[in-house]
C-alpha cells in the first residue's frame, strides 16, 4: 500500500513540475494565451508563482492588455502569499506608482518583508527611505511587522 502511495505522490509531483515547465515553454515561444491558460488554473489552485505570473503578463502587456493596476493586484496577492520576488516587485510598484498610488511607507514595508525572505531589495527600501520622515518610518517598520505576521498565518 505504501509503495502505491509513493508511487502515486510521485507522479502528481512531477504533474505539477511539467505542467509549470508546459507554461514557461509556452510562454517563452510567445503562447502566451496558452501560458495564460495553465497559470490560471494553477492561480485558482492557489499557487504564487501562478499568480505573479499572471501579474507579470499584465504588466508587459504579453497576450493581454498592458494594465499596471491588474499587474499590481496579482503581485499583491502573490506578495501576500509569501513569494518574495513579488514582494520585491510589488515595492517597486508602490516607489514608482505603478499600478497604485505612490506610497513609500508600503514601499519600504514590502521590501523589508522581500529582504526578510533572502530577496535583494536594498535598493528599492534605500530609495523609499529617502522619503520617509522619523514617523512615516516608524509607520513602515509596524505594517512590515503585520504583513509578516498575515503572510504567516495564512
Amino acid at each position: 500500500m505504501s509503495k502505491l502511495l509513493l508511487l502515486v505522490l510521485l507522479s502528481l509531483v512531477s504533474f505539477s513540475i511539467s505542467a509549470d515547465d508546459m507554461a514557461y515553454t509556452h510562454y517563452n515561444n510567445g503562447e502566451y494565451s496558452k501560458a495564460l491558460e495553465i497559470w490560471t488554473e494553477e492561480a485558482n489552485n492557489g499557487e504564487a508563482s501562478a499568480i505573479y505570473n499572471i501579474g507579470l503578463l499584465y504588466f508587459f502587456g504579453n497576450g493581454v492588455n498592458k494594465d499596471l493596476s491588474i499587474a499590481f493586484r496579482y503581485c499583491k496577492k502573490a506578495a501576500s502569499k509569501g513569494l518574495a520576488r513579488a514582494q520585491n516587485n510589488l515595492a517597486y510598484m508602490y516607489l514608482n506608482g505603478m499600478g497604485t498610488n505612490k506610497d513609500y511607507v508600503n514601499s519600504y514595508a514590502w521590501s523589508l518583508i522581500a529582504i526578510k525572505h533572502g530577496y535583494n531589495s536594498e535598493r528599492i527600501k534605500d530609495n523609499a527611505k529617502m522619503h520617509l520622515t522619523p514617523a512615516m518610518l516608524n509607520d513602515a517598520l509596524r505594517l512590515a511587522e503585520k504583513i509578516i505576521k498575515d503572510i504567516k498565518n495564512e
